[in-house]
């Protein structure tokens, strides 16, 4: 079954670059080859608890198309407390959190390797709960992506998942001068801070991660439209929309939808 190309909107809005759409890990009940069939784009997490084996890659290759994959970085590069599994990447008490340690750096080099196996298109580091905005945490950041994970390292777009406590735009703003993408749902909106604040980001490449926060069921249609003309908005920028919403299947694809629909 063949593979769709990204999503490349039709006039009127033809000016815009493909984008990449599809959710955050599989849904339950979707085959791989047809979750590729309609959406071009997977944010994988398989690698975050502990590595995949050989076999497991080698699979995903061949049902993904090349740079249809983000990979979760491993969680000894940016957590400190351990997540249930029953294989767990080698750790002690110096991982996590950015900071610079033994078992980071092996994880890491494994994971650039996976990276290259499948072809993955970004690198996703999530931030811990709570990672405020603090100068620590920023020289942080700024240390363990400018002499640990480098591109070169990672062997992708790196893509930071920031915490909550941080303003979107100060969060862009800071990714950038860090040469890395922020991830941002631009659907979730604090009182304190206007939803057109998501219209005024500076910043070469942006990455949607929709959470559908609060929500049980599939995104309205008047969320979906937001989220459309914000992509027209960064129509000349490249642009990443995954869905992590408890419905992503469906929101993902009524997102496609919208949008051929608006350019027919």
């Amino acid at each position: 079954m063949p593979a769709p190309a990204l999503y490349e909107p039709r006039a009127p809005v033809s000016t815009m670059p493909p984008v990449r759409i599809g959710t955050v890990d599989l849904p339950e009940r979707i085959e791989r080859e047809r979750y590729f069939h309609e959406l071009s784009y997977l944010e994988l997490s398989a690698l975050f608890a502990g590595p995949l084996k050989a076999t497991a890659l080698t699979k995903w290759k061949e049902v993904a198309p090349p740079r249809a994959l983000g990979l979760v970085v491993p969680w000894v590069l940016t957590q400190r407390k351990a997540p249930r599994a029953e294989r767990l990447w080698p750790h002690d008490g110096t991982v996590g959190d950015f900071r610079d340690s033994a078992h980071g750096r092996a994880a890491l080099a494994a994971f650039r390797e996976a990276v290259t196996a499948v072809t993955a298109s970004h690198a996703i580091f999530k931030s811990p709960a709570l990672f405020a905005p603090s100068m620590a945490n920023r020289d942080q950041l700024m240390r363990f992506f400018d002499e640990i994970a480098t591109e070169d390292a990672v062997g992708a777009a790196r893509v930071w998942v920031p915490d909550g406590l941080w303003e979107p735009r100060s969060a862009v703003k800071f990714a950038t001068e860090l040469g890395v993408i922020c991830a941002i749902d631009p659907l979730v909106y604090d009182p304190n801070t206007p939803a057109e604040v998501y219209e005024d980001l500076e910043a070469p490449a942006l990455y949607f991660r929709i959470t559908g926060l609060g929500r049980t069921g599939a995104l309205q249609t008047e969320k979906l439209d937001d989220l459309a003309a914000l992509m027209e908005h960064y129509q000349d920028i490249d642009l990443t929309v995954a869905f992590a919403s408890p419905a992503r299947w469906q929101d993902s694809r009524n997102l496609l939808k919208l949008l051929d629909s608006a350019a027919s």
